[in-house]
């Protein structure tokens, strides 16, 4: 863990790693997306966004030294093109010239500039890429079966709508005709190629909704009641009990700053290690060249750390005490972790931090919160009990009065069990995010079936426990207003999202993108 909860300077994106080093968490429940807007579908962790970290782990790993993406976009070594799957009968392939291949050089244009780390941003631009053509085949697949064509006067309204021939905004004759036969010939194909996808997408979002419909969603996205909460976190456990956890365990919370070198094999280990000691190469130079992990750029450099923090990365934790007696320069490993093996440098040796700070004490009950949570626990329970006996008789503000607590006003939250994308919910009102993290299933039913103005009894969420007063129902007449006029704008919206998903899991579709982006693309085995 870090000292400092960021003594590292890490990105979030670079926390990508072979090797990870555990930081200082928070004792209260993170809750992403929490200032979304109404109406905006919530971002889930779902199976995909973790297959996703994966591959951006093992391409991050396996080529460090990642090629310049033109490079890759511009790869076409396969003359017969290059198939990732199939939808029905017919192959997602990428070859030049094709629609997969026009997706790719668009993403990678968009990418060229952003500053994106270049190895993340390969996978990124072949699975956008991918994703879009899958969709594009699937729905020319259901329009050819519908019979929607490209109709040549179709497709030169089209083409004079496209702004490909505009000056000063309109559609110029001169500029027409001046065009190359090349260019005219790929402008055609483009548009003769997107207009059938482009009618079957147009139609599904453009299905209006009954009045009564928008009329039941709107009246149920305006109804909300009230909240107010206390938030019994782990950093309320006692500065006296955290210091006597603490000094008898001085060990999990040395202190030490810490470089470190991550391998693929105990064969590279060893040879990195052996040249570093001969002197052939400094600690620095050797991470740059040969670690895996994104601490590399900076010379292996992790920083401030606490013993604790780094001994879940050995494999084995007995030898994690050898960081504790090595002294400042010293250089140990190589030693087996998580999937790696690794090299350690001692900027400074081992300490034992100042057990009365508030940062050390602070790091203290993280660290209880999360490994030995069975303490935190049992205080927080009885704190909850007691502090909700106390809000029974003298109320609310006056328990946040006497603690020196703070009360969360929560405004007015629809009952959105369904997670509808048509309502808010707490993750958009509650801005300190614990209620959010507690509401759900049957403590949001609870939540809204409680009458007006009642106090709960305690709910534990994560680490903490939370004090709960309803407020009062309320209608929202702006909402009401706001989602009957644009319902039929977020239906269709939610219209073409669905679809999509449909195609997407539908047994016509056999996905090998994975396989084919690391065998092909990157030419590496799985």
């Amino acid at each position: 863990m870090s000292a400092d909860d960021n003594t590292n300077g890490k990105k979030p994106e670079e926390e990508s790693k072979a090797l990870a080093f555990e930081k200082a968490k928070k004792s209260t429940a993170v809750v992403e997306g929490k200032k979304e807007a109404a109406l905006k579908p919530k971002r889930k962790i779902t199976i995909g966004w973790v297959l996703g970290m994966i591959i951006l782990i093992l391409i991050a790993v396996s080529f460090v030294l990642a090629p310049a993406i033109e490079a890759f976009v511009g790869k076409n070594s396969n003359s017969n093109g290059i198939v990732f799957g199939t939808y029905g009968k017919e192959e997602i392939k990428y070859a030049y010239g094709n629609y997969f291949y026009d997706q790719v050089q668009n993403y990678a244009d968009q990418y060229k500039s952003s500053g994106v780390d270049q190895t993340q941003a390969l996978y990124q631009i072949w699975k956008s890429a991918y994703d879009s053509t899958v969709l594009f085949t699937a729905i020319n697949q259901l329009a050819s079966k519908a019979g929607i064509i490209a109709a040549d006067e179709v497709v030169t309204r089209a083409i004079i709508e496209s702004g490909a021939y505009h000056k000063d905004g309109k559609f110029d004759v001169d500029t027409y005709q001046k065009a190359s036969a090349e260019t005219k010939a790929s402008v055609d194909k483009s548009i003769r190629r997107s207009l059938p996808y482009q009618i079957v997408i147009d139609d599904i979002g453009t299905v209006l909704s009954s009045s009564a419909e928008a009329a039941y969603i709107a009246d149920m996205a305006s109804q909300g009641r009230t909240f107010r909460y206390l938030g019994l976190e782990p950093q309320l456990y006692p500065n006296e009990l955290a210091a006597q956890y603490a000094l008898q365990n001085k060990q999990l919370f040395s202190m030490m700053d810490l470089s470190v070198i991550s391998l693929d094999t105990a064969e590279k280990a060893q040879s990195v290690y052996d040249s570093i000691k001969s002197g052939a190469t400094s600690f620095e130079d050797a991470a740059v060249a040969n670690s895996l992990d994104s601490y590399a750029a900076e010379g292996g450099k992790v920083g401030q750390i606490y013993y604790y923090g780094v001994v879940s990365n050995f494999k084995n934790a007995d030898e994690a005490i050898a960081l504790l007696s090595a002294k400042e320069s010293d250089v140990i490993g190589p030693f087996e972790a998580n999937g790696a093996f690794t090299l350690y440098k001692i900027n400074s040796a081992a300490t034992q931090p100042d057990f009365a700070s508030e940062a050390t004490l602070a790091s203290v009950k993280a660290y209880l919160a999360t490994s030995e949570s069975a303490v935190i626990d049992t205080y927080l329970s009885e704190l909850a009990a007691t502090y909700s006996a106390q809000a029974k008789e003298a109320g609310l503000d006056q328990v946040a009065l006497d603690h020196n607590l703070e009360i969360v006003e929560v405004p007015a939250t629809p009952y959105n069990a369904g997670e509808s994308s048509y309502m808010s919910g707490f993750s958009y009102t509650d801005e300190n995010g614990l209620l959010a993290a507690a509401a759900a299933g049957d403590v949001q039913k609870q939540l809204f079936q409680a009458e007006p103005n009642s106090l709960l009894d305690p709910l534990k969420v994560g680490t903490s426990y939370l004090l709960v007063e309803t407020g009062e129902d309320a209608k929202d007449e702006g909402m009401e207003s706001y989602l009957s006029m644009f319902y039929n704008y977020y239906s269709g919206s939610q219209n073409q999202q669905d679809f999509s998903q449909a195609l997407y899991t539908s047994d016509q579709f056999k996905d090998d993108f994975l396989t084919t982006f690391l065998t092909v693309v990157l030419g590496q085995p799985t």
